[in-house]
Order: C-alpha cells, then sequence, then structure tokens
C-alpha cells in the first residue's frame, strides 16, 4: 500500500495483530529485510514495515535528506495513521532515524528498540583523508591502460565506502546522513529502550552500542554473540523472542 506524507509516496505493509511495531530498515536495504521475524512476530504485534523515501518502492527523496527530514516523514506518518504510542524498532539507519523521532517527539511512540544502530559519527583520523589524497594522486600520474585505472580505483572506493560508491542518487542523502552526530540525542531519549547488538557488528561497531547503552536513560543492552549487523536474519527466533519479552 501507498501513503502520501510531505509529497513523498510511501510504500509499506501492514500484517499482524496486536499492539503496533513500527519498523525501519537499514542503508539499502527495504521493508523485506525484516520477512524473517514476520511470521515470529505478526500474532503477538502489528507489524508496520516501511519503505523509506529511496529505498525499495518508495519515491526517491525530491531533496537531499537529513535525519531529520526522514523523522518528520515518521512522524507525519504515525499522525496519518494515527498510530501513537506504537513500538519503535530501527536497524542501522533505521535507528540513526528511531533515535532523531525518540528524542524530538517522545510522546509519539512507546518503547524504543535500537538493533545495531548507526549515528554515533566515529572520531576522523589522518588515515582516510591521506588515502583519499592518494587516490587523487594515483589518477592523475597513472594511464588507464586496459581499464586498470578505473578497476582499481572502483577497488579501492570500496574498500572505503561500499555504500558511497552504490549510493547513486541517493549520495547527497548519504552524505548528509553521515555528517551527522547524533550523540547528544541519545540522552534526550526517555522511552524505555532496549539495544540489541551483534558481536561481530564490522558495519557498526559494539563500541557504539555500548557507548548508547551508556548516554540513553532507562536502557538494556542485549549482545547477540557470533552475530554480524543483522541480528534479525541471523538469528530471527532470538530476536523475535527478546522483541516480545521486552514489549510484553
Amino acid at each position: 500500500m501507498y501513503l502520501t506524507v510531505n509529497s513523498q509516496n510511501i510504500f509499506y505493509q501492514k500484517v499482524g495483530l496486536g499492539p503496533n511495531l513500527i519498523m525501519l530498515h537499514g542503508w539499502s536495504q527495504d521493508l523485506s529485510s525484516f520477512f524473517s521475524v514476520v511470521d515470529l512476530l505478526k500474532s503477538d504485534f502489528t507489524l508496520w514495515l516501511i519503505d523509506l523515501p529511496g529505498f525499495g518502492r518508495s519515491t526517491l527523496p525530491q531533496k537531499p535528506f537529513t535525519v531529520a527530514d526522514y523523522a518528520e516523514i515518521i512522524a507525519q506518518l504515525i499522525a496519518k495513521e494515527h498510530l501513537y504510542k506504537s513500538h519503535l524498532l530501527g536497524h542501522s539507519l533505521g535507528g540513526r532515524i528511531a533515535i532523531k523521532i525518540a528524542a524530538n517527539h517522545p510522546q509519539l511512540i512507546n518503547k524504543l528498540i535500537l538493533e545495531d544502530s548507526a549515528g554515533i559519527k566515529p572520531q576522523q583520523d589522518l588515515v582516510k583523508p591521506l588515502l583519499f589524497l592518494g587516490a587523487k594522486f594515483f589518477n592523475l600520474v597513472i594511464p588507464n591502460i586496459f581499464n586498470f585505472k578505473n578497476k582499481m580505483r572502483q577497488s579501492f572506493y570500496q574498500s572505503l565506502e561500499a555504500d558511497y560508491l552504490t549510493a547513486g542518487a541517493m549520495k547527497p542523502t548519504l552524505k548528509n546522513i553521515l555528517a551527522e552526530d547524533l550523540t547528544n540525542n541519545l540522552a534526550k531519549i526517555k522511552n524505555e529502550t532496549l539495544i540489541i547488538w551483534g558481536e561481530k557488528d564490522r558495519a557498526v561497531s559494539l563500541k557504539d552500542g555500548k557507548k548508547m547503552y551508556q548516554l540513553i536513560p532507562n536502557c538494556r543492552l542485549e549482545v547477540f554473540e557470533e552475530t554480524g549487523h543483522f541480528p534479525h536474519l541471523e538469528k530471527p527466533e532470538l530476536f523475535a523472542q527478546f522483541l516480545k519479552d521486552f514489549l510484553s
């Protein structure tokens, strides 16, 4: 189904019975990312699976979006569908959006679940700028024989920013999102919060999860052993059980 919010056509699926649980996916994903847990949760919750603008079947943002723009879209969707006091789950990028909503509009939601959530900007070091400078020098002095230079450049950017390489028309939005540090928003969250994190997450370090746990007042942290960035895909039964226990 589609819903028009702030001139954006938002595709969503609604399934299940019980209290509302809004589920926000990560970057380069869509609502199908959560299909692994739908059957495990639909008897306990009404699941609202949403394609964020620029992903899945929702339309591209009409301008480069910020985290606040995404949060406003979800806030307006909550108002349009009368979903006040729904539970809210955000994975990765979806976690950024959920943090912003909980910090700025706590009255809209009930409980909050952050799954391997992005949002804490890593400290800048000199390694990456020096690598990019080296890449520019490489681009100037190395001839493109047998397309060698293009292949090397693609390999280089894949090793640094795989999301940026594949972002296409969403690159300006990705730059906006990566530039924002949500650390100061975390202490503002008053909703009861569950943080779920994969011990082996290489996309967003467990160190960030532990920092969120320290900064969010009413919060608990559950670490899934031998699990990467997608606990809901890698261990769906365990993931669903933690959600049911927390939201019951």
